[in-house]
């Protein structure tokens, strides 16, 4: 299902051409909100098809915002911040209109969950860093806090006993594993729940073992009845 959201006013903004989708349970009547970000070159039926379904959890309710052009920003999310603006103010901006919108249903922080696959999960990592709320949730699958070095990076605040997964390859050619750890330990200064899990030369997709673990993280944060 698609529709407009709280958001859909900011015309200058590329990404807000795109209506949300939603699927699984409908929002008022779910206990939990998981918004499922996609990476570069994918859109949100990649998302529905390789995390929604393999989640097994369609008791949740889930969002799925789309980049215009199915691209969030340009450039590297290791790149000079400014090689990646304006795109990346307007993915941050459409993220935030998400968050409106759950908000509007009636939706606390606490009960959303940021979900996203690489250029996505870079995104996410991001998004709930500047937010400075503590939300249910990150997962991360491939992906880290956006900036150039470990000194340019976000630091979050009041993210206290927040689980936070991240997950990447050994060998993955475009998330080192390096930034995957200082976006771990930046988010572990927060006081946030963090996990790390480096899998041995996997492609640069959402692992069956990633799913699992996802899973794990959400019956902590809402189990099923």
């Amino acid at each position: 299902m698609s529709g407009a959201d709280a958001g859909s006013h900011a015309a200058s903004n590329p990404h807000f051409a795109r209506d949300l989708v939603y699927v699984g349970a409908p929002v008022g009547d779910s206990p939990l909100t998981v918004v499922l970000v996609h990476g570069r070159g994918l859109n949100p039926e990649y998302m529905i098809e390789n995390v929604f379904e393999r989640l097994d959890r369609s008791d949740l309710s889930y969002v799925l915002p789309a980049a215009e052009g199915d691209s969030w920003y340009p450039a590297s999310f290791l790149a000079p911040l400014e090689q990646n603006e304006p795109r990346l103010s307007f993915a941050l901006e459409r993220l935030r209109a998400v968050h409106a919108t759950l908000t509007g249903f009636g939706r606390a922080d606490t009960e959303i969950v940021w979900m996203g696959f690489s250029q996505g999960a870079c995104l996410s990592c991001e998004y709930v860093a500047r937010s400075k709320v503590r939300m249910g949730a990150l997962v991360a699958f491939t992906g880290g806090l956006i900036g150039p070095d470990e000194p340019s990076l976000t630091r979050p605040e009041n993210q206290a006993s927040m689980p936070v997964l991240l997950t990447v390859s050994d060998t993955d050619p475009h998330v080192p594993v390096t930034r995957v750890n200082e976006t771990a330990a930046i988010f572990r200064s927060a006081h946030a729940d963090v996990s790390v899990v480096i899998s041995h030369a996997t492609d640069h997709v959402v692992t069956e073992g990633a799913i699992t673990l996802a899973q794990e993280l959400l019956e902590r944060v809402a189990p099923r009845h």
